[in-house]
């Protein structure tokens, strides 16, 4: 079996004991929940979902292109990724085959050593009031070479990620592209850059006005300086909304 280090940015997250990480991955295959595949030095991500599990191997179903089953055997880092219930799984594999299963063409590799789990909590989001009108600012050039600047706004902010709403539809609706250059406003005075990379989105289109792009980002390689000041405002978010409520629960409107 291969040694899947985590990154020190989730080691205090690793789960080693063999039993909960079979337990984990059960999970995963009895529900059906899917799971990404991503090579490290791609920004592709595939779907798939395990099929079956024996000894200290498992089976997942390959890619429905071949030329992405080559580049995932040929690779010697893949990443693959869940999210039961808005938890986070992650673990790699250095050697992935390609094989069949009950005939499905699948990808078998050995069930990890090690895997992250980061819980919920983690990751807890909270919603963000249209009264606050925070601003996300996105660079990016169009593959046609055009330069362009757009200014969402954020709807609801994680340690993990953010949602955002593009009132202009600027933004195309593409999933798993990354934006590099990203500024991050967080309250009046401050503002983080990141790297977002959009994992849901959807039109929206209102009774009255123009349609609405509506897109969930997830933080790609955060720093730790930039993510723990998004943490302190998520805080400090939320110990505004509960004054707010408190507030409007010892007076009441009459």
């Amino acid at each position: 079996m291969q040694n899947n280090e985590p990154d020190l940015e989730d080691a205090r997250y690793q789960v080693s004991s063999k039993r909960e990480i079979i337990a984990l991955l059960s999970t995963l295959m009895k529900e059906n929940l899917e799971l990404s595949i991503r090579l490290r030095d791609t920004e592709e991500a595939i779907a798939t979902s395990i099929l079956r599990m024996e000894d200290d191997v498992m089976f997942v179903k390959a890619a429905p292109d071949p030329t992405l089953n080559k580049a995932i055997t040929e690779s010697s880092d893949v990443v693959f990724a869940a999210n039961p219930r808005n938890a986070l799984i992650k673990f790699s594999a250095k050697h992935v085959h390609h094989t069949e299963v009950e005939h499905y063409l699948a990808l078998k590799l050995d069930i990890p050593e090690q895997l992250v789990r980061i819980q919920r909590r983690e990751f807890f989001r909270i919603a963000v009031p249209a009264s606050s009108a925070l601003r996300c600012k996105i660079s990016f050039t169009t593959p046609e070479g055009k330069f362009n600047l757009v200014w969402v706004a954020i709807s609801n902010i994680s340690a993990g990620g953010i949602g955002i709403i593009d009132k202009n539809a600027a933004l195309p609706l593409d999933t798993n592209v990354v934006y590099d250059d990203c500024q991050l406003e967080l309250g009046v005075a401050a503002s983080v850059r990141v790297r977002l990379r959009v994992r849901s989105s959807f039109r929206e289109e209102p009774a009255v006005g123009d349609p609405l792009h509506h897109f969930g980002c997830e933080f790609v390689e955060t720093p730790r300086a930039v993510l723990a000041s998004i943490q302190r405002f998520i805080l400090q978010l939320e110990r505004e909304q509960n004054a707010q409520k408190i507030k409007v629960k010892d007076h009441p409107s009459q």
